[in-house]
């Protein structure tokens, strides 16, 4: 069940980002991650009125930092608006996949034989996909970019980590939706201090379907972690690229690259080891 949310989390998460990154072209980045998010927020709103069920004690702390953390993945909005999304999405997805995995180390879990062969073989598919091989050198020489992939990175794991232990907790749903209404908070306190026009109409909805997705993604992330460990679970979360490509091939008519194609192939062993721990 586990494998199965957190790869359907990551196909979700990767369709909200394509929608998002299409958003952000013809608008400000911070005005689209602030649309997602409250969109998303009111999707969680109403399963938490409707599903949630009883919640048990919140750690304030994991939600708040949690909340943060996914913050700084609005970042991922800014590199595909600044066409970065090539150097950017791997460094991003590796960090993702490390913390987490070092984390559960750290707190004497096993993560060993068939797993460790499932996150490299996902770092890998994460670098393959996004076409790193060719640009990882310009993207190592652009702090910007670097820095960039990094926080986002960061950020993610940030996520991952605090939502695991949400869950932990038995904050469940009610947990989930702190933790979105921080994020949300904290980006558009930014937004706000930040000039720009209103969002184009075609912008607003686009964006709007990228809330919906992402709350989506976030209660089958929630769901994944429920019934799997910390650092499987955020392994399959960040292959959302392989979604975000696959449309941009059949939307925007793209032409992956052999890299990208390699990396699609990739991604299969890489969820089925990690499914024999």
């Amino acid at each position: 069940m586990s494998i199965l949310a957190a790869s359907l989390a990551a196909a979700t998460f990767g369709a909200g980002d394509f929608l998002g990154g299409v958003a952000a072209r013809d608008s400000d980045w911070r005005q689209v991650v602030s649309v997602a998010l409250g969109v998303g927020l009111l999707v969680l709103g109403a399963a938490a009125c409707f599903g949630g069920g009883p919640a048990g004690t919140l750690p304030m702390a994991w939600c708040l930092s949690a909340g943060t953390g996914f913050a700084r993945v609005s970042l991922l909005y800014r590199a595909l608006a600044e066409g970065q999304m090539t150097q950017v999405a791997p460094l991003t997805a590796a960090v993702a996949i490390a913390v987490p995995a070092f984390v559960d180390i750290l707190a004497g879990k096993a993560v060993t034989g068939p797993l460790v062969l499932g996150l490299v073989a996902a770092g890998f598919s994460a670098a393959f996909l996004s076409g790193l091989v060719g640009g990882w050198r310009d993207g190592l020489r652009n702090r910007s970019t670097l820095m960039v992939a990094l926080g986002a990175g960061l950020g993610l794991a940030l996520f991952y980590i605090g939502l695991d232990r949400v869950e932990v907790a038995g904050g469940g749903i009610r947990g989930l939706l702190l933790v979105r209404a921080t994020a949300f908070v904290a980006t558009a306190a930014v937004t706000l201090r930040c000039r720009g026009g209103a969002l184009h109409p075609r912008s607003l909805g686009i964006a709007a379907g990228a809330g919906v997705l992402d709350g989506t993604a976030n209660l089958l992330l929630m769901m994944a972690f429920a019934t799997g460990g910390l650092a499987e679970t955020s392994a399959i979360a960040s292959l959302y690229p392989v979604a975000t490509i696959v449309l941009a091939i059949a939307v925007l008519r793209e032409r992956p690259s052999r890299s990208q194609a390699i990396g699609l192939l990739l991604v299969i062993p890489a969820i089925f080891l990690l499914k024999s721990t």
